[in-house]
């Protein structure tokens, strides 16, 4: 399933415009609400306004003006009785259009009232221009008094039913303001649950992009090299991203590299290692073989050049730098018959390895130094000149342990520690000459690595036992040579 992915720009601008319509939308409605409620309000108080002006003529300005016509106080022409119905009229026939059903009744009441007052007025001019008496006069005016408090009292029942209305409305109005004020609480419970939840969802956002982000780091920093931390939701980090994903690739490759490197500098100081080895013994044989020449030991020098023969072709395996531990010992015994012939009867030895282990593969012309240094610098320091050297190689459970044991004059604790210390990673021992234990050790070390190579014990006067401790490789694991 994709992901969607969100700007922090969007999230927040999102986050604030629900915020402000959480805010302003209740304003509004609120505010449009009250003008409505307003306008209402003052129509209905207008028309009880006008009802009562009406009423005030019906039953007051309109009688008066009448009286005063009846009594000869003004003419009829110069009276307002006409003007006063008129407006009356106008007013009532207006306020019916906007009535109701109930206020409706009360106005068509008055209307009909006011047009009886107006047929009386129209009666009143007549007599007047006819020299009516008085009291016929009076009559008239009487029943116009009456019909005007009729019609007042129709305006009153309509002026209370407004009122009535108005109470109505205005509860109404008291329980609108009340819902709007609840609508407004729940808006703004809205409006901060909203805030609250878009700041839960960036944080969550933010807070997951990043502890993914940090996770990769830390697996960058264990070495987990091919992994990959996959896009973030938040636009902003992507771009941070596809950098460390970049970084990580680049890192990955750069180590690489420098393994394969290491790789090939490795293989070249084991290369320098046995080139220095095997001068060493040509150079120390060729003077074995000369010096029978001279002495005309010829049968000697024949089986020692057969033996040299033999030693030559392991000691260059067609350029391998690992052989079977069977060819490895066939190089030891070469060796041994080498020193045979030039030493004869003063040195005895014996090579015991397990058969089972000869088809597995060890690095070359590890144990004909070894034995080379326990005759030289063990047995032939004795003063007798004699002495006895043992090659053994056994299988253990996690490799194979070759032991060289020789009764010559041993070593003290210095030398031991001269001979036998590793030197630093990296570093390639330089022993006199170029040649020596050191040299066997830095070849085992560069091979295998920990935790394989060489150790010592010896007792001054008693003789040396080195052991070497290689991993037991198959045939078909034997290294490649590159």
């Amino acid at each position: 399933m994709r992901k969607s992915h969100h700007s922090l720009h969007g999230l927040l601008r999102r986050s604030l415009l629900r915020s402000v319509v959480c805010m302003i939308l209740p304003v509004c409605v609120l505010a449009g609400l009250l003008v409505v409620l307003t306008q209402r309000y003052g129509a209905d108080i207008a028309l009880t306004t006008r009802a009562s002006e009406v009423r005030t003529v019906l039953v007051q300005d309109l009688p008066d003006e009448v009286w005063n016509v009846v009594s000869g106080r003004i003419s009829f022409e110069d009276g307002r009785q006409r003007m006063l119905i008129d407006s009356a009229l106008w007013e009532l026939n207006d306020m019916l259009d906007s009535a109701g059903e109930d206020e409706a009744q009360y106005l068509n009441a008055a209307l009909r009232a006011i047009r009886t007052i107006d047929s009386y007025v129209d009666q009143l001019e007549t007599q007047m221009d006819a020299g009516a008496a008085v009291s016929r006069n009076e009559s008239l005016y009487r029943e116009i008094h009456s019909v005007g408090h009729l019609a007042g009292s129709m305006l009153d029942r309509y002026i209370e039913n407004e009122i009535a209305r108005m109470g109505r409305f205005n509860a109404c109005i008291q329980h609108g303001l009340g819902a709007a004020a609840l609508a407004l609480i729940a808006l703004v419970g809205v409006m901060i649950w909203l805030t609250i939840r878009a700041s839960d969802n960036l944080e969550g956002a933010i807070g997951a992009s990043l502890r993914q982000l940090e996770q990769f780091a830390n697996r960058i920093a264990a070495g987990e090299l091919t992994e990959r931390v996959p896009p973030t939701e938040i636009d902003e980090l992507h771009l941070l991203t596809r950098d460390l994903n970049t970084m990580a690739e680049q890192l990955g490759a750069l180590i690489h590299e420098r393994v394969e490197q290491e790789k090939t500098i490795k293989k070249a100081e084991l290369r320098a290692l046995q080139a220095q080895i095997t001068p060493h013994f040509m150079y120390n044989t060729l003077e074995t073989i000369v010096w029978l020449a001279e002495e005309g030991r010829n049968s000697e020098v024949v089986e020692m050049t057969m033996a040299f023969t033999g030693f030559l072709r392991i000691s260059l395996s067609r350029g391998a730098d690992y052989i079977t531990v069977e060819r490895e010992e066939q190089h030891v015994a070469n060796y041994l018959q080498i020193q045979s012939v030039r030493y004869g009867s003063i040195m005895r030895y014996t090579i015991d390895i397990d058969p089972a282990l000869h088809e597995r593969y060890m690095l070359k012309i590890v144990l004909q130094p070894l034995i080379e240094n326990a005759i030289i610098h063990g047995i032939f320091e004795k003063p007798s000149k004699c002495g006895r050297l043992a090659v053994a190689v056994r299988r253990e459970p996690d490799g194979i342990r070759i032991t060289i044991e020789d009764d010559g004059v041993g070593m003290d604790e210095a030398t031991l520690l001269s001979n036998f210390s590793p030197a630093a990673p990296g570093q390639i021992t330089a022993t006199p000459g170029g040649y020596g234990v050191r040299n066997i050790q830095d070849r085992l070390r560069l091979a295998y690595g920990e935790p394989f190579g060489l150790s010592c014990v010896s007792r001054p006067g008693r003789g040396t036992t080195v052991t070497v401790y290689i991993p037991a490789i198959e045939p078909e694991e034997q290294p490649q040579e590159g």
